[in-house]
């Protein structure tokens, strides 16, 4: 395709949930060192977007859809674009539309605002027939978010480094039932808690060596051995999360649940099962609990590359 045509291109925007998430350290520039297991999820958004030739011979970007009420410095799609374009040395002369249909809810600790970036990165980078390469990508995407450089690819994957270090594993595997409770934890604000734990112990990825595993016994091994650092800080600052979670751990808990888990910095919850039998059951005992009726819930899977 000329680069001067105008072309729409479409993608899902998958969310992702941590199987686990421990804190290692700490860099002087602040930035926390992690390990942990993402797992896309088929939860997630439709980002579309319009390229066509710019009106003014610079960088133009429109938006329309659910995001529309981020200021533009602040929406990562925007971000994305803008990093792409100033690295792709294909000069600015480009109109970029950008539409967003959300269905991942904001500031639940799903991912969904690093996944959109990542998408968009992607979609430009098929657009302009891919004139960055994949380091150079992920470069660009760390720029954006720590969780970016993960949804560049797609499986769920070791995470090290604050980010930027990924290792894919394959054959994980689950149903899960994800619930977003009527409040937010702002991710600053966990991440600066002084009583977060700062020093876990590392973790190699050969206990995560799914292929040599059953998924059951990944999953054992996930509950015995790993947490959630964050967690115990939401649950300190907002006693009505840690209601939340353990009316929706009781709700889930009759159906044999391989985990149950908040999901990064917050709010969102997560049960993961074996069967979609028992999800479906976990679904409905959910749906039928008068103190979680103000929150969301969503049926999904994990995603598999």
């Amino acid at each position: 395709m000329n680069i001067s045509d105008t072309a729409k291109r479409s993608a899902f925007s998958p969310a992702k949930i941590n199987l686990f998430l421990h804190i290692t350290g700490r860099r002087d520039d602040g930035y926390h060192l992690l390990q942990s297991i993402f797992c896309p999820i088929t939860l997630g958004d439709q980002l579309t977007i319009t390229v066509q030739p710019s009106p003014t011979g610079q960088l133009v970007i429109q938006r329309s859809g659910d995001l529309t009420h981020i200021p533009g410095e602040v929406d990562l799609t925007v971000r994305a674009c803008k990093a792409f374009y100033t690295h792709a040395n294909l000069g600015m002369a480009y109109q970029v539309i950008i539409q967003v249909s959300k269905q991942v809810p904001e500031q639940a600790g799903l991912g969904g605002g690093s996944s959109n970036a990542a998408t968009m990165l992607r979609l430009l980078q098929q657009h302009h027939n891919y004139p960055v390469t994949p380091e150079q990508l992920a470069a660009i995407g760390l720029t954006l978010g720590a969780d970016v450089p993960f949804f560049l690819q797609d499986n769920c994957a070791f995470v090290e480094g604050i980010g930027e270090r990924i290792t894919p594993i394959q054959g994980i595997s689950g149903h899960l039932i994800v619930y977003k409770p009527p409040l937010s934890c702002p991710t600053p604000k966990i991440f600066s808690d002084p009583q977060l734990t700062r020093n876990s112990s590392d973790v190699k990825i050969a206990v995560f060596d799914s292929a040599s595993r059953m998924n059951s016994e990944l999953m054992a091994c996930l509950q015995a051995h790993t947490q959630n650092a964050l967690q115990a800080v939401v649950s300190r600052n907002y006693p009505e999360w840690e209601h939340q979670f353990g009316v929706f751990s009781n709700c889930v808990a009759k159906f044999n649940p391989q985990l149950i888990r908040m999901s990064g910095s917050g709010s969102a919850m997560f049960a993961l099962f074996a069967s979609p039998s028992q999800l479906s059951n976990a679904v409905a005992a959910v749906a039928d609990a008068p103190e979680l009726q103000q929150g969301q819930w969503f049926e999904c899977q994990l995603k598999s590359g």
